[in-house]
């Protein structure tokens, strides 16, 4: 049997009937169907199309934000070269002072028993004395702290589980 055959009665003499009907649902069907697509489409561009434009702009805000972070960092820099000791000493004495010596002292009497110690003016301290250079390589720095873990480790394990056994 064929399939028109296995429809209903009614339903093979409506399609014979009025066939403009089949017609006009497909062609419904098929319209309805585009315009589904259609507003589908129309949705997914303009959630790409913000998702892509605030993408850009985090990428703007993250280039921004690198941008801010090296100025601070070259302002902390320029910050600490100007607040160093042997500068701050070279302007100092750019401007006039200079170590007080001894000649330079003025001491002003107080009432009451006069002091046991005399004061003496101590030398002012160099640059090298005020800032030490560093003596000390990386990795002599790091092999004596892996030295100093791997003591505090071995300690834990002794006391956690005992002394090694031979």
């Amino acid at each position: 049997m064929n399939a028109l055959n296995r429809r209903p009665a009614w339903l093979n003499q409506a399609l014979r009937q009025a066939p403009w009907r089949t017609q006009a649902q497909a062609t419904s069907l098929l319209m309805a169907l585009v315009i589904v697509v259609a507003v589908i489409g129309t949705l997914y561009l303009a959630q790409a199309s913000r998702t892509a434009a605030a993408g850009r702009r985090l990428q703007d805000l993250e280039d921004q934000r690198q941008t801010l972070e090296q100025q601070n960092a070259q302002l902390r820099a320029e910050i600490a070269s100007l607040r160093s000791v042997p500068r701050l000493i070279a302007q100092a004495e750019a401007v006039g002072y200079r170590p007080a010596t001894t000649q330079d002292l003025e001491y002003m009497p107080m009432p009451g028993p006069a002091p046991s110690v005399s004061a003496t003016a101590t030398p002012f301290p160099t640059a090298a004395e005020l800032a030490p250079a560093y003596e000390e390589t990386l990795a002599d720095w790091l092999t004596r702290r892996m030295a100093v873990i791997t003591g505090q480790i071995g300690g834990v394990f002794n006391a956690t589980f005992g002394p090694e056994s031979p």
